[in-house]
């Protein structure tokens, strides 16, 4: 029998608001309401003129009904669509909301009714970040998405988790802390280490719509010595630097004489902090040893810091 992963210290639990769904299924049972009540009219016997009964829209067209019941009957089938689009609408709602996130000290437990998935953060290979909805030509994160590699199917986190931003922030900051030294000590034994990534072009279509987790991926391949892209392998001493440029979004792989070795949108980049704090690590003196820099131990760090944890608490 397989030893459960240990989760460590449990940080905080992340769970959907209701109110969506509730109001959404409240307004479709009072349009449903109605159009029963419209369909009762006929019935009532307070009908008056059987002849035809037109109407002018506020653009001047006219639409003319046989009867006042023809009248009723198609504004009860009107209310009734109304209704079936809202509790459609609800449906889709509950469906999305009904996972909760447990944030372990060592990884994630998503929870749906009373099965528990949990994934350590030392597995997850693709921890993709980006964004969706009426602010995507902005970047703003509003998903996140993980699994261990891509022989499983993403777990996705939406905007509309209660405290999304804080959950990110977590996850972000302690999948960092628990991966790095396994990717350093894989690194520091001769292996290879794979980041994902997919092209601007996939990124900016995402942002638009379709299934969002429908991605085709390619390879960044990093060793100790050496950073495989494209078809390209570079040696990690010709490398001069890695730019972040907040105001384009892009990561940018300097080699000799200020050649772009990479680049690609940081959003596109499955797990992007990890090879970022990869690439830092092995551009450093002692990288080649495994030695963290300076710089990344205060940034793991701040898992215990107790000014950070109030600021996202």
């Amino acid at each position: 029998m397989q030893t459960p992963a240990p989760t460590g210290k449990h940080i905080k639990t992340f769970k959907h608001g209701k109110a969506l769904p509730l109001f959404t299924g409240l307004f479709g049972a009072v349009l449903l309401a109605f159009a029963i009540f419209v369909l009762y009219l006929p019935t009532a016997h307070i009908i008056t003129n059987t002849g035809p009964v037109s109407l002018q829209t506020s653009g001047g067209m006219t639409i003319t009904f046989a009867s006042q019941t023809t009248l009723l009957y198609a504004t009860a089938a009107l209310l009734a669509a109304l209704a079936a689009v809202m509790l459609g609408l609800t449906l889709w709602q509950y469906t999305l909301r009904r996972a909760s996130y447990d944030v372990h000290e060592h990884g994630i437990t998503q929870v749906i009714g009373s099965q528990r998935d949990y994934t350590p953060f030392t597995e997850i290979q693709d921890l993709y970040l980006f964004s969706s909805g009426q602010t995507a030509l902005t970047g703003l994160i509003t998903n996140l998405a993980y699994r261990r590699d891509a022989s499983e199917p993403f777990k996705r986190v939406t905007l509309q988790l209660k405290g999304f931003l804080a959950f990110v922030q977590w996850v972000r900051e302690l999948y960092l802390r628990e991966r790095l030294p396994v990717v350093l000590r894989t690194l520091e034994a001769g292996g290879a280490v794979t980041f994902n990534y997919i092209s601007t072009g996939q990124v900016w279509g995402k942002r638009m719509g379709g299934n969002f987790l429908d991605i085709a991926t390619q390879p960044i391949s990093v060793t100790r010595d050496q950073l495989e892209v494209e078809g390209h392998t570079v040696s990690m001493v010709s490398l001069r630097g890695v730019d972040l440029n907040a105001w384009s979004e892009k990561v940018v792989i300097k080699g000799a004489v200020g050649k772009t070795v990479f680049a690609a949108l940081a959003t596109g980049i499955m797990s992007h902090d990890l090879m970022l704090a990869t690439l830092s690590t092995l551009l450093q003196d002692g990288a080649a040893q495994g030695q963290v820099g300076a710089d990344n131990v205060a940034e793991l760090l701040r898992y215990g810091d107790e000014t950070w944890f109030k600021a996202i608490k």
